[in-house]
């Protein structure tokens, strides 16, 4: 520092001009005057630069202090959020401890319900168990037991269903089943019922039951038809065909002569009489009371034949269709195409069986009672040789 000092002085202060000599000084005195009148430029120069590095150093530390005071004042600013943060936090956290807790509860709670429940379930599947299996002691019933009694209802809704109703289909089917069930209880005892069952199948398979709603349609259309079929004695006259007119192309054209006028007569008087010849009585004709009585008993006698074939009575049935037939046949024109149609529907209808004969279904039936009365019996004695 003492080196650079007089440049520092020497660059502040401008050198002082130099004065020449004096004539009456020596040259050995101006040095020395130059020393003595630079050091105190020297010590000013000192004095200005600590008072410099001073107000520096005051300047510096007070805006490093200023700068210390406001971090501070930020790092307080900072720790007081995360205080309010993490109090936030605490008591959110705090809440869903608390949630959690109760859920924790309610889940304890229903855990206990649950195992309640499975307890009180488990008891009663006990006490069913015991009451199934007194049950089954009390019966005295196996597994098989259950599985031919289900065979036996089968095979009395078949009998029903066929006796009652007439019902082949449903028979059937329960025959069917119940040979199903007998065939899972594979017990050698029931053969003999299996192979009544087979003989039973057979007999329905020969069954051939009527059309029962489709004739009784057809005696209906028969009876609805009556009111259009001619009677007996009252035919028309056709009028004159083919054949009369190729007469009447043979007979030479009309002219305007005597001849001509006598053809045309000749003509008129051949179609005001008409010579029939007839194998058959001549009928009487009825008086139109009598007629209308006619046809209403005739109606009557095909609603009865068909009622007779809905309630399936086959005596009533074919007598009806008898007696319609012999009044078709007596009181009507046999030569109408309606008649005829009649008369052969009535005929085709009266061999037809309402009411064939059905199988007897009761075979089976009671050769499992008594399969299921000797195992009944089996069981009992197994019960009472029991110590």
């Amino acid at each position: 520092m003492s080196e650079h000092a007089p440049d520092a002085n020497a660059d502040s202060n401008p050198p002082a001009p130099v004065t020449p000599p004096r004539g009456g000084d020596s040259p050995a005195a101006a040095p020395a005057a130059t020393a003595a009148t630079g050091l105190p430029a020297l010590a000013l120069a000192s004095g200005l630069l600590a008072l410099l590095a001073a107000a520096g150093a005051l300047t510096g530390g007070y805006f490093i202090w200023h700068e210390v005071q406001r971090q501070g004042d930020w790092q307080a600013d900072v720790v007081a959020q995360i205080d309010h943060r993490n109090q936030a936090m605490a008591q959110r956290l705090e809440a869903m401890q608390h949630r959690l807790d109760q859920a924790l509860a309610e889940v304890e709670a229903g855990k206990r319900e649950q195992q309640q429940a499975l307890d009180r379930l488990a008891r009663e599947q006990q006490a069913l168990a015991a009451a199934f299996d007194h049950l089954r002691t009390r019966l005295g019933r196996r597994l098989e037991g259950w599985i031919l009694a289900e065979a036996q209802y089968l095979l009395e809704i078949a009998n029903q269903r066929l006796r009652l109703f007439h019902d082949l289909g449903t028979a059937r089917a329960a025959l069917e089943e119940a040979d199903r069930r007998l065939q899972e209880a594979d017990d050698p005892g029931l053969v003999p019922v299996r192979e009544e069952i087979a003989r039973e199948l057979a007999a329905l398979d020969a069954v051939n039951l009527p059309d029962l709603p489709g004739l009784s349609m057809k005696l209906a259309a028969l009876a609805g038809q009556v009111a259009a079929w001619p009677l007996a004695g009252r035919e028309t006259i056709p009028p004159a065909g083919p054949a009369g007119s190729s007469e009447a192309s043979r007979e030479p054209a009309p002219g305007g002569g005597w001849r001509a006028a006598l053809a045309r007569l000749w003509t008129a008087l051949r179609e005001l009489v008409r010579v029939r010849r007839t194998d058959r009585p001549v009928t009487p004709m009825l008086a139109p009371r009598e007629e209308f009585f006619l046809r209403t008993n005739l109606q009557l006698q095909l609603d009865a034949a068909r009622l007779a074939l809905l309630r399936e009575e086959p005596t009533l049935y074919r007598e009806s269709l008898k007696r319609a037939a012999a009044w078709l046949e007596r009181h009507f024109d046999a030569r109408d195409p309606g008649v005829q149609a009649a008369r052969r529907t009535i005929d085709a209808l009266a061999r037809i069986d309402p009411a064939p004969r059905l199988p007897d279904l009761s075979g089976s039936l009671r050769l499992l009672r008594d399969r299921l009365q000797a195992l009944e019996a089996t069981g009992e004695h197994s019960e009472k040789a029991r110590p």
